[in-house]
């Protein structure tokens, strides 16, 4: 899938306008502050209905603006089109049609379009907190196991659940039961989905790291949020008084991670900051491929300020990756003369500028 055209109105510092993509490479250049940043943004959100930066929607909707509105026409290998479109106004939820049908989980959205963001909160992967990790993992569960969102939205509903239940302090165990008979099952599900890409998506990691000319070995060591000698009813059986104290789980699904090595030592105390960059890139190039491999499926990957984040050698390495990857990419540079030279001159390359949130074509 590509983003054929993007309408957009009232989103950040974006004035209103009407874009259309490359399916292939497209570099948007501008000073920082121009809105370069909003654009990937707002693409994103076109994905999954929601933003990478910010929650809040007074940062996002115009200075003086009620709201929003964001509409886009994709398009897969085949030329077949979805056309996608949401308002959203303060102080009230989001609308989202797919095709002319409004649709009430943006769940339907994120399967449309596969999009894969790297911007500098990404590089938190190795260094930040459990949050980052597993949605790096989740994303790809979700394209690759259809069934992982069900198993995902019944588990997290049992959760909240038994949480409000733990929350009154000495309950009758007997409520508790159907909520942890469900944790349980939905809890097997999602392990197994989550084990089965990890162990999977490993060896595409490797593969990419040797195409970026780099010597590291990774492995990913998974944790699914309990002990795995003990199933997961012993342990909220064997937890229920700690729970009862705390007013909340401490073990499942929702506390899951993943923990990534390097020649046989934890990424994040020994790679360089460069390193640790690299590496990234190559986990976030690899859910894209493995997803191709998998279904045939293409994705869209959206690369912010590229040039802060690699030095020369490994843009030129990582720019090689993605001319051969026949997918469409959108990237942001300060300057353009960071990127442009470093792909092959038949490369099919669209470029724009971006100056005071008017973004223009530059032939």
């Amino acid at each position: 899938m590509s983003y054929h055209t993007i309408t957009l109105n009232n989103f950040r510092n974006l004035v209103e306008q009407k874009l259309e993509f490359s399916p292939f490479i497209n570099i948007i250049d501008g000073k920082n502050g121009s809105g370069k940043s909003s654009l990937i943004e707002s693409l994103y959100y076109l994905s999954v209905g929601k933003s990478f930066r910010s929650s809040k929607l007074d940062s996002i909707v115009e200075h003086n603006a009620s709201g929003f509105t964001l509409f886009s026409v994709t398009e897969d290998d085949n030329r077949h089109q979805h056309r996608i479109g949401i308002t959203r106004e303060k102080n009230k939820t989001a609308l989202i049609k797919i095709d002319g049908d409004f649709i009430r989980s943006a769940i339907q959205l994120a399967s449309i379009t596969p999009t894969l963001v790297i911007e500098p909160e990404t590089f938190e992967l190795l260094d930040g907190g459990p949050n980052n990790r597993r949605r790096y993992m989740d994303w790809g569960v979700f394209h690759v196991e259809h069934r992982f969102s069900e198993a995902w939205r019944r588990y997290t509903k049992s959760l909240k659940q038994r949480n409000t239940l733990l929350r009154r302090g000495r309950i009758d165990r007997s409520l508790l039961a159907p909520w942890d008979v469900q944790m349980v099952t939905t809890a097997t599900m999602i392990d197994t989905y989550r084990n089965n890409y990890v162990i999977s998506l490993v060896p595409v990691i490797n593969d990419i790291l040797k195409s970026l000319n780099q010597t590291m070995d990774v492995d990913i060591s998974y944790y699914r949020g309990w002990d795995k000698k003990t199933d997961y009813k012993t342990i909220l059986d064997d937890s229920i008084e700690r729970d009862i104290r705390s007013g909340f789980s401490h073990q499942g699904p929702h506390r899951a991670d993943i923990r990534i090595k390097v020649n046989g030592r934890f990424a994040d105390e020994v790679l360089s900051r460069g390193q640790k960059k690299i590496l990234i890139f190559a986990m976030i190039l690899a859910q894209g491929a493995f997803l191709n491999r998998l279904s045939g499926r293409k994705s869209v990957y959206l690369i912010d300020d590229i040039s802060a984040e690699l030095d020369i050698e490994h843009r030129r390495n990582v720019c090689s990756y993605l001319e051969k990857l026949e997918s469409q990419v959108i990237l942001t540079v300060v300057d353009v003369d960071s990127v442009l030279p470093l792909f092959q001159n038949d490369t099919d390359i669209r470029m724009f500028h971006v100056e005071h949130g008017k973004v223009s074509h530059v032939n």
